[in-house]
C-alpha cells in the first residue's frame, strides 16, 4: 500500500479497561483513527454511591513529528456513563400505619440514569510498527469535558407507592445517582493505554 498503513488496534488501560478501533497512517507523519472504549459495570467510590458502566466513542489524529514512533495527538468524541443504584428500604412502619394501602414491609428500588458528555482527549505516546506489520504502542493523556453534560433519568416510581414514601426514601436514592453522574460529567480524568495491532 505504499506509504499508507491501515489496520486494527486493540488495547487496555484507564479509564477504558478495553478499547478497540483502527488507524490509517496516510504518511509517516500523520495518522487518523477511530476508537471505542468500554468499562464493564463497576463501582468507583471517588464518584459516589452508584454503580457505573462506561462507553466512549471518538475520532483522533496523531502527528508523528519525526516520522517514527513518537506522536502527539488528540481525540474528540462522546463519553456515555450509565449509573444505577439499587437499594431495599424497610417501610414496615409506613405499611403498618396505613394497612389499607397493602404495601409490602420492604421496598426494592432501582434508580437508573445516564450522562453523555462531549470530551477532548489530548495524548502523547509511541506507536511502533515492525516490518511485518505488528504494531505496539502506549499513550498518556487526559479526558477533558468540553460541553455541558446531558443527563437522562429513566427511573420510574411504582404507581402504588404514596408520594410521602417517594419523598422520604426514593427521592434521596435518585439524587445519589444524579450527583454521581454530574460529578463524572464535569471531572477531567487522566488516560493511559497500551495498544497492539497489525497494520498493512
Amino acid at each position: 500500500m505504499g506509504p499508507i498503513r491501515l489496520g486494527p488496534l486493540v488495547g487496555a488501560g484507564l479509564p477504558n479497561l478495553l478499547s478497540f478501533g483502527g488507524i490509517l497512517k496516510v504518511t509517516p507523519y500523520l495518522g487518523l483513527g477511530v476508537n471505542v472504549g468500554l468499562i464493564p459495570t463497576v463501582r468507583i467510590s471517588y464518584y459516589g454511591d452508584a454503580t457505573l458502566s462506561y462507553r466512549e466513542y471518538d475520532v483522533y489524529g496523531h502527528i508523528f513529528p519525526f516520522g517514527g514512533a513518537f506522536f502527539l495527538g488528540a481525540g474528540v468524541g462522546y463519553a456515555t456513563i450509565d449509573g444505577t443504584l439499587s437499594q431495599t428500604f424497610d417501610v414496615s412502619t409506613y405499611a403498618n400505619q396505613y394497612p389499607q394501602l397493602g404495601l409490602p414491609t420492604s421496598l426494592y428500588y432501582d434508580s437508573q440514569a445516564s450522562v453523555r458528555t462531549l470530551v477532548l482527549t489530548p495524548q502523547i505516546g509511541f506507536l511502533h510498527t515492525f516490518g511485518s506489520g505488528f504494531t505496539i504502542g502506549m499513550d498518556l493523556g487526559g479526558q477533558i469535558p468540553i460541553a455541558p453534560s446531558k443527563i437522562q433519568f429513566d427511573s420510574q416510581t411504582p404507581p402504588e407507592v404514596p408520594q410521602a414514601l417517594v419523598d422520604q426514601y426514593l427521592g434521596p436514592n435518585d439524587k445519589k445517582v444524579r450527583d454521581t453522574l454530574e460529578s463524572i460529567g464535569r471531572t477531567p480524568i487522566p488516560t493511559v493505554n497500551f495498544r497492539i495491532g497489525w497494520l498493512l
